[in-house]
């Protein structure tokens, strides 16, 4: 779809049609889709909602929401969540029979606690419990489930935007938090909740916008299903923000696109400096976010007595959901790849490792998984029966990392005979998979090189690719064509350094044929690399290993396990990060306050007048954070 051929249209205009038409494309594309047996249930309600608002086959749509209120089966809140929106979007075609049905589905009290479960169970409960006390408000229990829902809600929206999510930017599960807040918003007859879910998603929105490139969902994942697949599936939170940023389609007939329907139907729009921002990419930045902080005084997710405080007098701690000691994320973007990951602790802080992305490089291209990342294999459950290994989900309680720009240190230490037992998941063995592997793709890395010197050198069409692994490797290939690079040891460590393809041509490649350029580029890049950067791991394998590695561009990354982190001799202090900050957007901890600038337009979110009433702060980012691209008046006009 090209929008720029649309002459005298606004941008918000464009904005607006470019939105509208995925959303007639996503709809399609879900009546299309097969509903499997094992997730009938569920499907069969998104399916019907879209009929529905296509206002096409309405009485195989009634007998479908039918079908499903005789028997919701288990995942009983995805239910609630659909069974309530519909009824308030649809609930006027509905028979006598079916009506009453869903009343009896929806008035039981014990349905709407949020005492356990996820985040987003939590979230689907509430706003499912919030919205069904006010369609009956003759019901019993209907003042207290909708003060107990309403009490949550505040107290979970005051966090989100103070400390951040525990269930941060995941591929899967960010969508929960807009189709909810979407069905909040279009419904509650509260003036004040709508305007409260509308400024609930323009901060997930804003966040999202951060890491999003061209329809890449980039960085570090709190929950990540798919690591590997890049173009070639449907995550429900890709598809998402896909929705309102748009970039390049995911393939809309697997996956979980259904979840993003209320979406597709909401009268919620999101401000179009939002998606100017997370489509602006045409200079590199540096994206910050802090995630998994709580107040001192409110309970952590783990309830465990060891989550520790690390805001001093600030007065907050870690929440517990991720890390004790809460999460904070660096990602630079370009215009063409991306470098995210995530600092989150010491060993023993990590809470929950087993659908975690750390880190990984994402880049552009037209073939699937233009991604590359190392990990210590280790299963989301602790059930060695999984399949996690071949399933590269998941990243170590024993890899801890350290970044600046375009370059990064990943270093493991795994111990023998421990079992991980700092989380809620069965205890597993340390030191079961003594190796760390490498996903390497084999098609979108156009070009590798393996140097004497140890270095691997990638070419993969969007960003170039340095690679250091500090011990010996093997190469063992994948049944889908890629290759799994492993390295045996419990010590370990991977240097990556990245660089755009454009910084090494020169005019005399435009003659030479593409297989030619992409050899000659690489050259060039190795050439470089070879003679300004450097690394020291004569550390590596002491009690506390150490590794620094001297850039491309000469800065200096240190990053002692369990200890120090730094760059250029400066110790990196993550306790004195923003919430979010590029130079497009700042929100600084505990603010409740998030301002967004593109093009001489503003655009204030906040919160600072809830719960939690705080004093005004003015944007800013301390002086001893490593990071590019702060926000800068100058920048914020980009």
């Amino acid at each position: 779809m090209n929008l720029k051929g649309r002459v005298g249209l606004s941008q918000d205009v464009l904005i607006e049609q470019a939105f509208q038409e995925r959303c007639l494309l996503l709809q399609e594309e879900i009546l299309h889709n097969p509903i499997p047996a094992w997730d009938y249930a569920r499907r069969i309600m998104y399916d019907a909602i879209t009929r529905l608002g296509r206002q096409i086959e309405i009485e195989t749509a009634l007998s479908h929401i039918e079908t499903v209120n005789d028997a919701p089966g288990h995942d009983a809140m995805f239910f609630r969540h659909a069974n309530i929106d519909a009824w308030l979007r649809y609930g006027h075609m509905y028979s006598e029979d079916l009506r009453n049905k869903v009343k009896a589905n929806m008035l039981h009290e014990s349905h709407f606690q949020m005492d356990t479960g996820t985040e987003n169970h939590k979230l689907m409960n509430a706003v499912a419990g919030y919205l069904t006390a006010q369609s009956w408000p003759d019901w019993p229990d209907a003042n207290d489930v909708k003060e107990r829902c309403s009490r949550y809600l505040d107290m979970y929206f005051n966090r989100v935007c103070r400390f951040g999510q525990g269930e941060f930017d995941s591929t899967t599960y960010s969508v929960f938090y807009l189709n909810t807040l979407a069905s909040l918003y279009d419904f509650a007859e509260d003036r004040d909740w709508r305007e409260r879910s509308a400024s609930m998603m323009d901060w997930y929105l804003a966040n999202t916008a951060g890491e999003w490139l061209d329809g890449l969902y980039v960085g570090a994942h709190s929950r990540d299903y798919h690591p590997i697949h890049t173009f070639n599936y449907a995550p429900a939170g890709t598809v998402a923000a896909w929705l309102y940023f748009g970039g390049k389609q995911p393939n809309l007939r697997t996956g979980e696109p259904h979840y993003s329907i209320m979406n597709t139907l909401t009268s919620y729009r999101v401000p179009d400096i939002i998606v100017r921002i997370a489509q602006s990419r045409k200079q590199a930045l540096v994206h910050v976010e802090t995630h998994d902080l709580t107040l001192n005084t409110e309970p952590s997710h783990d309830r465990h007595h060891t989550t520790m405080l690390t805001g001093g007098s600030d007065g907050f701690k870690g929440h517990g959901y991720i890390s004790r000691v809460g999460v904070r994320k660096y990602t630079y973007m370009t215009s063409q790849y991306a470098l995210g990951s995530m600092a989150d602790g010491k060993q023993g802080d990590v809470v929950w490792s087993g659908q975690l992305r750390r880190w990984s490089l994402d880049w552009l291209s037209e073939q699937p998984a233009g991604v590359l990342f190392f990990t210590h294999p280790f299963p989301d459950f602790g059930n060695p029966e999984d399949s996690y290994v071949s399933n590269w989900g998941g990243s170590s309680p024993y890899e801890q990392v350290v970044q600046y720009k375009g370059a990064l240190i990943a270093l493991y230490n795994i111990p023998k005979g421990e079992h991980y037992t700092y989380g809620p998941r069965k205890p597993f063995p340390s030191d079961r998979d003594p190796y760390i592997d490498g996903f390497i793709s084999g098609t979108a890395i156009l070009k590798l090189e393996e140097h004497e010197s140890g270095w691997l050198f990638c070419h993969c069409g969007s960003v170039l690719a340095a690679v250091r692994i500090m011990r010996p490797y093997r190469w063992l290939d994948e049944n889908d064509g890629h290759r799994r690079l492993r390295s045996e040891g419990l010590q370990n460590a991977v240097l990556i350094q990245t660089a755009s393809p454009s910084d090494y041509h020169v005019d005399e490649d435009k003659s030479a044929k593409d297989q030619c350029q992409l050899e000659k580029v690489l050259a060039r890049f190795r050439d470089a690399m070879l003679k300004h950067a450097s690394y020291d791991a004569s550390l590596l394998e002491q009690s506390t290993p150490t590794l620094s590695f001297c850039t491309l561009s000469g800065e200096v990354l240190r990053i002692a396990y369990n200890g120090e982190r730094s760059v250029n001799g400066i110790p990196i202090d993550y306790n004195s990060w923003p919430l979010i900050s590029n130079c497009y957007m700042y929100s600084a901890l505990n603010s409740g306050k998030l301002t967004l600038r593109h093009g001489g337009q503003t655009l204030k979110v906040d919160y600072s007048e809830g719960s939690y009433a705080v004093a005004n702060q003015e944007p800013h980012m301390a002086d001893d954070i490593p990071v590019e691209g702060r926000w800068e008046e100058s920048n914020g006009n980009q």
